[in-house]
């Protein structure tokens, strides 16, 4: 029934005299607002139409590259009634190439900087060679002390400098010059597949949304269209700052967001939507230790390297803006306060979301079979907000590193590293690795190696004030019935065991005052076939 008062309402508009609307020319209109999701968004256009008594033809044209047809709906805000909607090709005299000049004058600026850029880095090769010139014609001549004697120390010294210097600074202008051409050239592909996007569309025709408006009597009405439209996408983007005095964190999450749709959104209204949640990695944890028949040795883990830089300091700057929240039956959604504009361009737009008072346990933590070093963490808890992401991570204004917050049901825990801290020392070594060989007795397989094997942990504590520290170490696992391990002793006893479901990976708490030391031993017994790859512990 539907589709057939469609094809009735087409009849009739056949029929319908001329008149901008009536007869499906398009229209002026403008994005007045856009809702962003992972990988997708919802586009609001907008725009005025005089229409006629009876049934007009009511044409949107846009410049999306690619339009879902089935997102496509419009509301007319006029005295009448919608007959349809549909997705059209609106053909046009020329297309517009604005955009198309536009980026193909960037292009061409970009390739002449490059290109100066290069003429320096010839020159700069030619003054190289003209040192290593005039060094070659000093060895010569230095070889035969009748035809030009050594200078005087000082003068050679005086030489000597001068070439260091020299050398130095065309080295250092060559490696700035090369490191400003790789990101020209970064930029001038990135331009040219955008400008290949942009040539795509052969035909002068425009994708257009057509409405069919059935009007109560001759009026101007406002019409409102909206579609969904590939190639846009946002992520959430992280800000973690913890003061001195270590009371809580405060999280700021930005929204990241792209979109190459052929379209630029001028100050539209923007909202982001967490509907289809972005996933992403995890933070390094200690895995368990398991010995099989067929593996030469535990694998071997690097630990992270946390940097550390500068940062202005920010008391009294102004607060971050916050979107306005919205929660739906499945989603959360954020508007920002005020219109924005974003290009459709292959760069990144970060806008601010919200920001969080989040309370959380320090202490230190160290997994000393991976390395020495001791981390401050803090320990929070999710709500339902938070989304996987990076995370830039703050303490007391300096940047300590960027962490992987991964996808975390509401109160579940996540671990901010705030940095090394080189006032905790931990040691991790082999006290006792003696291995014989045994005969067959008892369970014991004839021709097999009993190893004994004793680890000790020592953790002191450099600060004037208390600290907690928690140590993560493991004992091995055995996947066969041909490896044994007993006689697994610990003093003290872990606080945890088995962490996480990880069987064989221990959690020790240790309290350390102020000067004072801590630790850890850890005692086992491998048996394994002598014909085994001989095991590294």
């Amino acid at each position: 029934m539907k589709h057939l008062s469609w094809i009735v309402a087409f009849i009739v508009l056949l029929a319908v005299p001329g008149g901008t609307a009536a007869a499906g020319q398009p229209l002026d209109s403008k994005i007045t607002g856009v809702t962003v999701f992972a990988s997708q968004a919802m586009v609001t256009r907008t725009a005025s139409a005089d229409v006629e008594a009876g049934a007009s033809r009511i044409v949107i044209p846009t410049n999306a590259f690619r339009i879902v047809s089935d997102s496509v709906t419009a509301a007319v805000f006029g005295e009448g009634e919608i007959l349809g909607v549909q997705v059209v090709r609106v053909p046009v005299s020329e297309m517009p190439q604005e955009a198309i000049r536009e980026i193909e004058t960037r292009i061409e600026i970009l390739e002449k900087e490059k290109a100066a850029l290069l003429d320096a880095k010839k020159a700069l090769q030619k003054q190289e060679a003209f040192l290593d010139g005039v060094i070659d014609f000093s060895k010569q001549h230095l070889a035969d002390e009748r035809q030009a004697p050594l200078p005087p120390t000082g003068e050679l010294k005086t030489y000597l400098v001068f070439f260091d210097e020299t050398f130095t600074d065309i080295f250092d202008k060559k490696r700035e010059i090369d490191g400003r051409i790789s990101s020209l050239d970064r930029e001038i592909e990135r331009l040219r597949r955008e400008l290949s996007m942009h040539r795509g569309v052969r035909d002068k025709t425009l994708t257009g949304i057509e409405v069919l408006f059935k009007g109560d009597k001759a009026q101007t009405v406002k019409v409102e269209v909206r579609y969904m439209v590939e190639q846009a996408r946002w992520s959430p983007v992280y800000r973690a700052s913890v003061g001195r005095k270590m009371k809580g964190v405060d999280l700021a999450m930005m929204a990241e967001i792209v979109q190459t749709t052929g379209e630029d959104w001028e100050d539209a209204a923007l909202t982001v939507s967490n509907a289809v949640p972005v996933r992403a990695g995890r933070v390094p944890e200690l895995s368990p230790w398991r010995l099989d028949y067929a593996q030469l040795s535990p694998l071997r883990e690097k630990a992270g390297v946390m940097r550390t830089m500068e940062m202005a300091d920010t008391a009294g700057a102004a607060p971050q803006a916050e979107a306005v929240r919205k929660e739906t039956a499945l989603s959360f959604e954020y508007t920002l306060p005020v219109p924005v504009t974003i290009a459709s361009r292959e760069k990144e737009t970060i806008v601010p979301i919200l920001t969080r008072a989040i309370e959380g346990e320090f202490y230190h933590y160290t997994v000393p079979v991976r390395g020495a070093d001791a981390y401050l963490v803090c320990e929070a808890k999710a709500d339902r907000e938070l989304l996987p992401g990076p995370v830039n991570v703050f303490f007391e204004n300096r940047y300590t590193g960027r962490m992987i917050l991964e996808e975390k049901g509401p109160g579940e825990s996540f671990t901010l590293g705030l940095g090394i801290d080189r006032s905790i020392r931990v040691k991790r070594e082999k006290t006792r690795d003696k291995a014989k060989e045994t005969a067959f007795f008892g369970r014991i397989e004839r021709d097999s190696i009993i190893r004994e094997l004793s680890y000790r942990i020592k953790a002191e504590n450099l600060k004037e004030t208390p600290v907690t520290l928690k140590v993560m170490d493991r004992v091995p696992v055995s996947m066969t019935d041909r490896i044994t391990v007993k006689d697994i002793a610990f003093s003290p006893a872990p606080d945890r065991r088995d962490v996480d479901g990880k069987e064989g990976v221990m959690q020790w708490e240790l309290e350390l005052p102020p000067g004072a030391e801590a630790g850890i031993a850890i005692d086992f017994t491998v048996t394994y076939p002598k014909d085994m790859p001989r095991p590294i512990f």
